[in-house]
């Protein structure tokens, strides 16, 4: 398990840096879910959901992300 740095736990809460969620790759509007001991931050992007599971595909980053915007209605 990686020691992870870039943060900050006061009295007011969980403070994360914005270049620890860029290197885990959430550089766009995020969603946040906590459970029990767990904190999930998650993309609300499809596009960087599927980062690097989509591979030698045709479609751009910006096509998969008008697709997935289509299929939700927005």
């Amino acid at each position: 398990m990686e020691v992870v740095k870039g943060y900050e736990l006061t009295k007011k809460g969980l403070t994360i840096s914005r270049s620890l969620l860029e290197s885990a790759g959430l550089e766009s509007d995020i969603d946040v879910f906590a459970k029990d001991h767990t904190i999930i931050i998650k993309s609300r992007s499809m596009t960087d959901r599927v980062r690097g599971i989509v591979k030698k595909t045709p479609l751009t980053a910006e096509k998969l992300d008008e697709l997935y915007h289509t299929s939700k209605g927005v």
